[in-house]
């Protein structure tokens, strides 16, 4: 337990382990002077009432003892003086050695108190990929001219969204419902209207279709993550090869009562957690089924009618969020 002490106990202890700190006892002064100077004045008096035969010996022996002893108490006085003059301090205490850092926490770079997809794209370069993991894109038919640009400046995007017919979706709907007002009809309808959207931007532009790949899963969610996917080199020559991309940004959140774009969110470099980030968005979209781009003959279906048989699943990576 922490104990709280005053100002004046710390006086009076001295001051933490300085307080500890020791000084050699006062040295008495040495008894073999103090001897010395007794005996010669001893024979000083006894010379003085002594017959004159005996006075000069006496005076002689006395004055020899009385300087002997005097200079045997000053050396010893300035002996006492030096040695109280630097005090005997305790040894410090050894200082820990400060614990080792933990794989610098992990590649966590700081957290963003907002994030959407907007602000990600801003960020991902040519030649690059952002993956893109959510319970349902709420707010991605406003993000689709950025999402556009994006993709005709070189950049890939997959978007991995929890199936609108999944009961998990209603579960996390339940969550925040108080907050939103939305009912699951109308995540259906926006999920309808946006895939819509998609193909007959895809029908404009062949870019959307080639780089843009959209995909739902059914199951637990597991937190909202976007992924930036690339090599430095990649950015600078988006026609070099350069190998199997890497994470080089990672954004996670968490699913609580707000939906994931009212969420601050974590950063991340490349590093242990984002490459479990990475693991997890692969692993969802490897289940996940494509309802964009879709075949020729599936174009003017909706999107809840794609057959998963019929959905080409198109080898790749994706991403998280709610």
């Amino acid at each position: 337990m922490l104990e709280i002490r005053s100002a004046g106990q710390d006086r009076a202890v001295g001051g933490g382990w300085r307080g500890a700190a020791r000084t050699e006892p006062r040295r008495r002064p040495g008894a073999a002077p103090a001897v010395l100077l007794g005996l010669g004045a001893a024979l000083v008096v006894l010379a003085l009432v002594a017959g004159r035969a005996w006075s000069e010996v006496l005076l002689e022996a006395g004055a020899v003892l009385l300087t002997v002893g005097g200079v045997g108490l000053l050396l010893d006085a300035g002996l006492a003086r030096w040695r109280g003059s630097a005090p005997v301090e305790a040894q410090r205490p050894p200082v820990p050695a400060p614990p080792p850092a933990r794989d610098d926490q992990l590649g966590l770079v700081g957290v963003r108190e907002e994030l959407d997809a907007v602000d990600v794209l801003r960020g991902v370069r040519p030649g690059q990929e952002l993956w893109w993991m959510d319970t349902f894109p709420l707010t991605l038919a406003g993000d689709l001219d950025a999402i556009h640009r994006a993709l005709a400046a070189g950049v890939r995007v997959r978007l991995l969204v929890l199936d609108p017919k999944s009961p998990a979706l209603a579960s996390r709907l339940r969550e925040i419902r108080h907050h939103y007002g939305l009912s699951p009809m109308d995540l259906r309808r926006s999920f309808d209207t946006l895939v819509h959207q998609l193909r007959a931007l895809g029908e404009l532009d062949p870019v959307v279709a080639e780089r843009l790949e959209v995909r739902v899963y059914d199951g637990l969610p597991g937190a909202p993550i976007y992924l930036v996917l690339g090599s430095p080199a990649a950015a600078e020559d988006p026609v070099a090869d350069p190998g199997a991309p890497g994470v080089l940004r990672a954004f996670s959140s968490y699913f609580l009562l707000d939906a994931s774009q009212d969420m601050p969110y974590l950063e991340w470099r490349d590093g242990p957690f984002a490459a479990r980030l990475h693991s997890y968005a692969r692993h969802k979209w490897a289940e996940g089924r494509t309802v964009f781009p879709t075949e020729p003959a599936d174009r003017s279906a909706s999107a809840f009618n794609v057959r998963p048989e019929a959905a080409p699943h198109s080898a790749g990576s994706g991403a998280d969020g709610s």
